[in-house]
């Protein structure tokens, strides 16, 4: 098997493949990372994430598209890192936590709600409070939130801190108009 791939690899060089898989890689991770910028209302990194991504595009077009039908392993690379990639930009995306949410939290316990509440304003988290009244009319207590989205392992900490079986929605937040937003980094 080995003897077969250095027969095949032979008279080709080791690099092509290497800016192939990886330039393809770093294309694709970024087009994904582009359009999440984008949906969250990130425009202008959005468009200079563009710029590196078709950039990396231009270089593996050349790489690939020149005689590909000769070398398939250059295709297969191609597809690889072009499905590896679409997982490592939602993945880079995911930590970067870039833009902003909407928590919903609903208690059922109003004094738990009030804890939540006392914990959440302690770290500068703004937030309005509600009641509301869930299945069968029973009365509940909502928090809303708009927070940052690198802010959000936290302020569920402090959500569940309070009550562990607390309901917490998170939706995307692409635009706020008013309002407050945390300031200072929560904890400190």
């Amino acid at each position: 098997m080995l003897r077969s791939i250095e027969l095949f690899l032979q008279g080709r060089s080791i690099w092509v493949y290497c800016v192939v898989f990886f330039g393809k890689l770093i294309e694709v991770s970024l087009a994904t990372l582009r359009s999440q910028l984008i949906i969250k209302g990130q425009r202008w990194t959005g468009a200079l994430c563009a710029a590196f991504e078709f950039s990396f595009w231009v270089v593996i077009t050349a790489n690939v598209l020149g005689d590909f039908a000769s070398d398939p392993l250059r295709v297969f690379l191609l597809i690889a890192a072009y499905s590896l990639g679409q997982m490592l930009g939602s993945w880079l995306e995911s930590k970067l936590a870039l833009g902003n949410c909407m928590l919903s939290v609903i208690f059922m316990e109003e004094e738990k709600a009030y804890n939540a509440e006392t914990f959440l304003r302690a770290h500068g988290f703004a937030l309005t409070r509600f009641h509301a009244s869930g299945r069968d009319q029973c009365g509940r207590t909502v928090l809303l939130m708009t927070i940052k989205r690198k802010f959000l392992p936290f302020a569920k900490q402090l959500i569940h801190q309070a009550d562990a079986k607390a309901v917490v929605a998170v939706m995307p937040s692409v635009e706020m108009e008013g309002g407050t937003l945390l300031r200072a980094t929560p904890g400190k």
